[in-house]
């Protein structure tokens, strides 16, 4: 009697078993809704419960997408809306730069300091690009000069990932090391990165020991690599950059997931555009 039993109940579960629901494939999870796949957070090393993982107004998907860093909360689509492309990381970027310098010929050292809106600037973010190192101050008439149509060349370039950096050395009088950047910015209406070169950190790898003429120039190629270093005088050599910009920015590997194409059409990105403009924040 007790085996009898046994045998109905267990034929009972198997019955219920084989009448079960196939589980329903609902495809890939993406918990925090940022468009990112959990699995796809999970290789790029960002959160995938937090739509925002380093918390700076834009979400992982759209930072990731206009190559932006989603895990560090000082990187962030900038107010100038400057160019920006893929860049190289961690051990790939060091095997480049061995033997980096700042003569001409050299893969450029890169530095860090902060524009004229407060934000974060590091100069191997434009690796990709052809950048303009611009070296001026506001007292200097042929700087002034220069100025007046540098915001016109720029805005010609910057879709072909030109991007020009202007470093401001002195303010209304020669040695007055407080230049105010949003004056020049007005005086010339430029949306270009500004820096406040009045401690002469920067400028003073740019130039030979002793001193410098203004305005100079430093012109890096796509590479990184500086083609034309401290070029005094005058305008800016247009004519090396155009050269410059002919050639095919380097190929960088950069993760994407397999939805890629639907994710840019959904934040409205160009996969071919060097400009990613989003609003403030």
């Amino acid at each position: 009697m007790i085996w009898t039993r046994y045998f109905a109940v267990l034929g009972t579960v198997t019955l219920l078993s084989a009448c079960a629901p196939e589980p329903v494939d609902e495809g890939p999870v993406d918990s925090d809704g940022d468009l990112l796949t959990d699995e796809f957070e999970i290789e790029i090393a960002t959160d995938p419960n937090d739509p925002d993982t380093d918390g700076d107004g834009y979400t992982d998907a759209e930072e990731h997408f206009t190559y932006f860093s989603p895990r560090n909360d000082a990187d962030f689509p900038y107010v100038g809306q400057y160019p920006r492309g893929p860049l190289w990381r961690g051990s790939s970027w060091d095997e480049m730069a061995e033997g980096d310098g700042w003569n001409e010929g050299d893969f450029s050292e890169s530095w860090t300091t902060v524009d004229q809106h407060g934000q974060e600037l590091k100069l191997k973010r434009f690796y990709g690009q052809v950048v303009l190192m611009d070296f001026s101050a506001e007292w200097c008439p042929p700087c002034r000069a220069a100025a007046e149509t540098l915001q016109e060349e720029y805005d010609e370039r910057k879709e072909e990932g030109f991007t020009v950096i202007q470093v401001i050395l002195d303010g209304y009088t020669p040695g007055d090391a407080t230049p105010d950047l949003n004056r020049w910015a007005g005086d010339f209406d430029l949306n270009i990165p500004l820096i406040d070169g009045g401690d002469r950190e920067i400028s003073r790898r740019y130039s030979p020991q002793g001193g410098s003429s203004i305005p100079n120039y430093t012109i890096i190629g796509r590479d990184f690599v500086i083609e034309d270093w401290y070029q005094a005088g005058g305008t800016a050599n247009f004519a090396l950059i155009d050269q410059l910009l002919e050639v095919e920015a380097p190929e960088v590997e950069y993760d994407w997931p397999d939805n890629a194409d639907e994710i840019r059409d959904e934040l409205g990105v160009d996969a071919d555009s060097w400009i990613h403009p989003y609003e403030e924040r």
